[in-house]
């Protein structure tokens, strides 16, 4: 299958693309020579249409009351049965009018979708933006045969689209302007210069906003010559939703399109909520471990990262001089590190903030089955503090119940601040460490600290995978307060779980396990917005440090 774009590389083919303008809210299309054309395609989809809409319509008609199964007359009998009452002008105006709303809703939603379309390079992420346009361009309202009239079906599919549509353009938005700020704050004046811009993304010369959509802007103005391919990762935004639609869809069971179109709405609000104030996880640890760890004073600076490998090499040259060692296996072995070092603080990022996130809905969730805080902290007592007893004999199954009834045997330590996992192991030498000064990093690639911070990733990745099936247990026999939208009809009476009882074993997320646990297969990733870690975080200068090698 040959491709447009590879289709127009031959020279002798004429230029055959048709324009688009938009006038009073009407789409024109035209050919190269500004005529205004129609094509098959859009002749046939508008015959499909008007068919369905007719059927619609005729379905609404005969439920209309008119026709009375008691009637005497003939004459009367085949007035009801031909529903001469209905007045059918009114039907198709509003259907009619309904359905231009909804495509209008339409358009708006797919028009952000179009724009993050133009700003992507990568063939797959440009694939799966395709899709979801399709996807949306297909979609229909969800008719609810039951009910007397159409227009709820077109209201609540309204309703789902316009959420959808403000939560995308907040969170592109949202997204642009970070990308803008840490793009400008590479390219402030002074650096780089042009021996050493190699990996970088693109300046933004600030001088014209321009709109790249045909129509009023979707999403935030652009500078000419401003690209933000990131923005093909909206792609996974459907992604998330669908599955947080399917989960709450298998939790409430709802009985009725009608039902169904309300979860989502519900849900969509929810994530609006959420996503577009996302909470600072970064708080809830040390002031300390925030300098350490998740400060980008330095790492997110590619120049001072360069700055770092190059004294890296300088001193790993100095000391492979006295050994015969060759320098480009020292070019080699010293950015391989660097980089290593870079991917495993990202890495650890990352676990930290997802674990901060799982740790406050297992706090929450505890707290309504009724556990205290430090449930979520509780840990063996030490054994220089335990005390003593003659005869001691295998245990039988402990439930927790019965641990938090004996004070002897746990400890219930609640910190003020969330540390990382590798402080239950060790929190004086493998635990040490800190991104904060270019000292501190040349430290941590000399001295092991590469694999020690491999053991501190691996504790941190144990501890999250903890957690989250801590969590999923918990959903499983819990249903949150407020449970299913009290409008939502319930398909079964059993779809909502119950609280466990008051023996079952909950698991301790923080006492870290002998071996690593499976990712389970379910998720709950809608807690973390798709965007919702700092544009600094993402580690754009690997492939700046690819220039040395």
């Amino acid at each position: 299958q040959v491709h447009g774009t590879q289709f127009m590389e031959f020279s002798e083919v004429e230029n055959q693309d048709d324009y688009y303008s938009t006038e009073a809210g009407y789409i024109h299309t035209q050919d190269q020579q500004g005529v205004h054309v129609m094509y098959d395609e859009a002749l046939s989809d508008l015959k499909e249409l008007e068919a369905e809409l007719l059927l619609v319509a005729s379905h609404y008609i005969e439920k209309e009351k008119g026709h009375k199964e008691g009637s005497k007359s003939n004459a009367g009998q085949v007035w009801g049965w031909a529903h001469a009452g209905v007045d059918r002008f009114a039907v198709l105006c509003d259907l009619w009018t309904w359905e231009a709303a909804l495509l209008e809703n339409k358009r708006q939603l797919l028009d952000c979708y179009f724009e993050a379309y133009q700003h992507t390079l990568d063939p797959e992420e440009r694939f799966a933006l395709a899709q979801v346009i399709t996807d949306i361009m297909y979609r229909g309202p969800r008719f609810d045969l039951s009910h007397p009239y159409f227009i709820k079906a077109y209201r609540d599919e309204c309703t789902c689209l316009r959420l959808h549509q403000q939560l995308l353009r907040g969170i592109l938005n949202q997204h642009i302007e970070r990308q803008r700020e840490y793009v400008q704050r590479l390219w402030q004046e002074g650096r780089p210069d042009e021996s050493n811009n190699f990996g970088l993304p693109l300046n933004i010369i600030c001088k014209q906003l321009i709109s790249i959509n045909n129509s009023c802007p979707a999403l935030k103005n652009i500078y000419l010559l401003e690209f933000h391919p990131s923005l093909g990762l909206a792609s996974l935004i459907p992604r998330a939703l669908e599955h947080l639609f399917q989960e709450a869809r298998h939790i409430c069971r709802p009985a009725s399109p009608s039902g169904l179109a309300l979860l989502e709405r519900r849900l969509l609000q929810l994530a609006l909520d959420v996503w577009l104030t996302p909470a600072t996880p970064e708080s809830w640890y040390s002031a300390q471990l925030q300098k350490d760890l998740l400060s980008a004073k330095v790492m997110g600076d590619p120049f001072l990262v360069e700055e770092i490998g190059l004294l890296a090499l300088k001193s790993a040259a100095a000391e492979g001089q006295n050994q015969g060692r060759g320098a480009r296996v020292l070019l080699l072995e010293t950015f391989s590190k660097l980089l290593e070092l870079v991917t495993l603080r990202h890495r650890l990022v990352e676990m930290s903030l997802e674990s901060a996130h799982l740790a406050r809905l297992y706090k929450k969730m505890a707290w309504e089955m009724g556990f205290e805080e430090y449930h979520l902290h509780l840990r063996p007592v030490h054994f220089e503090f335990a005390t003593h007893k003659d005869k001691v004999d295998h245990p039988p199954p402990v439930f927790i119940t019965s641990l938090l009834e004996n004070s002897d045997r746990i400890d219930r330590y609640s910190p003020t601040t969330l540390v990382l996992a590798i402080s239950e192991v060790d929190d004086n030498q493998v635990g040490k460490f800190s991104f904060y000064t270019k000292e501190a990093i040349l430290k941590l690639l000399f001295h092991s600290g590469v694999e020690n911070m491999q053991v501190i990733l691996a504790c941190q990745a144990a501890q999250k995978n903890a957690l989250m099936v801590a969590v999923q247990h918990a959903f499983f026999y819990h249903t949150p307060r407020g449970g299913c939208p009290a409008e939502v009809q319930i398909g079964e009476p059993e779809a909502c779980y119950h609280d466990p009882p008051a023996n079952i074993r909950l698991f301790l997320p923080c006492v870290l396990p002998s071996l690593p646990l499976p990712l389970p297969l379910l998720p709950p990733f809608f807690l973390f917005s798709p965007f919702l870690f700092s544009f600094s975080h993402f580690p754009l200068f690997p492939v700046f440090l690819f220039s040395f090698l």
